[in-house]
């Protein structure tokens, strides 16, 4: 049966909320240098919001204390750090990047048991879709329009773009599972959702994300459910995002996968100078492995210590970079146990976008505000908080 797609009046106060969240944690402008206080202010004015109502923090079990520990772990890297780079002042990041987190937490589970999955996932869908199309407009219109602000384009950097592009298809993917929609108007916007986004990703010359949607679409055929539903996926995941700087060389040297790399990506061998950044890592950590050098100070610290790059340019060493190995590994275990245990039919394409994006963080940042909050939203959206009124996709709620 169709789920009515009008959302009542007395919900408007959650929408606002998410549409707040969504403006925080998704939206990036790089080319508008001011978005990162209207950022601290949409924080400060959606903490307000949570606190003027009822709205709890959801805690069920060992799960959620485990991200409380990961704050925990931010904030001291944050505040150890603190007062001793040109620019970076890790401890307001740190601050703020930990009030975000629980926001996500809160929003996500107060609009689930508001307005339910399905809305949620359906407002969350509509700004994502409106964000694309801006940018995609722009990039058809004007590409370079932009490029004054150093190669970003309206929705950020390359990558930035081509994630976003596979968020959409994503939500769109939720939204339509929840409906029970397989009609062939369906399938055919799911073809050209993913045409555009492959047009677009070559468009901007990002073949990262070129491999990201490709392997995306892989993820969401039906027979690769059985395979993402796994805790040891996630955490094998990991595991090939960590080492991978320390055997790219061993696995470079392997003859498919350098002519994949320099003959159908038209990259070279050195990964283009990410073989050099690997190579640094280990004198960058020194004496910082544990606790990191503090949040957001990683492009700073790489600038200033080679004069060239800009981060570890891999998403879990960025992420020990500045926040330190242990709150690394606690953010590694909360997104393997966010996997696993009661499957719906919302959950496995967000399990295929985190495993996306796991895997091209062997290569790229990509655990960051953004990355959590997916986390974040399948470990909601699959039961796991303090509540039950949506602890099944398939309740009276959808």
């Amino acid at each position: 049966m169709k789920i009515p797609v009008t959302i009542r009046i007395s919900s408007l106060n959650t929408v606002i909320m998410l549409i707040l969240l969504y403006c925080i944690v998704f939206v990036n402008l790089p080319c508008f240098p001011m978005y990162v206080t209207v950022k601290r202010i949409l924080t400060f004015v959606l903490f307000l919001m949570m606190t003027a109502g009822p709205v709890l923090i959801p805690v069920k079990k060992s799960t959620a204390y485990i991200m409380l520990v990961y704050i925990i772990c931010t904030l001291f890297s944050s505040f150890i750090n603190e007062g001793i780079y040109s620019y970076s002042h890790p401890l307001v990041s740190g601050f703020f990047y930990s009030v975000s987190v629980i926001e996500l937490f809160t929003v996500f589970s107060y609009a689930a048991n508001t307005i339910g999955i399905y809305y949620t996932i359906s407002v969350l869908y509509r700004l994502t879709m409106v964000f694309v199309l801006i940018n995609d407009i722009f990039i058809l219109i004007s590409p370079f329009y932009f490029f004054r602000y150093g190669y970003y384009y309206f929705a950020g950097n390359k990558f930035s773009v081509c994630y976003k592009h596979i968020e959409w298809i994503v939500l769109f993917f939720m939204k339509n599972s929840l409906q029970n929609i397989k009609k062939p108007s369906c399938y055919f916007a799911v073809i050209c959702f993913f045409v555009i986004s492959l047009l677009v990703s070559i468009r901007v010359n990002c073949m990262t994300g070129t491999a990201s949607i490709i392997l995306l679409s892989v993820l969401l055929m039906p027979v690769s459910k059985a395979v993402i539903d796994k805790k040891a996926f996630a955490a094998c995941l990991f595991v090939y995002s960590a080492v991978f700087p320390f055997v790219y060389s061993f696995i470079m040297n392997k003859n498919d996968i350098n002519f994949l790399v320099t003959q159908i990506f038209h990259r070279n061998k050195g990964l283009t100078g990410r073989a050099v950044i690997y190579d640094i890592l280990p004198e960058i950590l020194r004496n910082h492995l544990l606790f990191g050098r503090g949040y957001n100070t990683a492009y700073e610290v790489w600038i200033t210590s080679t004069n060239w790059y800009p981060n570890a340019q891999n998403g879990f060493w960025n992420c020990v970079c500045e926040q330190g190995l242990v709150a690394a590994a606690l953010l590694s275990l909360f997104t393997v146990f966010s996997f696993g245990k009661n499957a719906n039919k919302a959950s496995y394409p967000l399990m295929a976008a985190i495993s996306v994006y796991l895997f091209s963080g062997s290569v790229e940042i990509t655990m960051d505000l953004a990355f959590i909050a997916w986390v974040i939203l399948l470990y909601v959206i699959k039961g796991d908080y303090y509540g039950t009124s949506c602890r099944k996709c398939d309740s009276t709620r959808f």
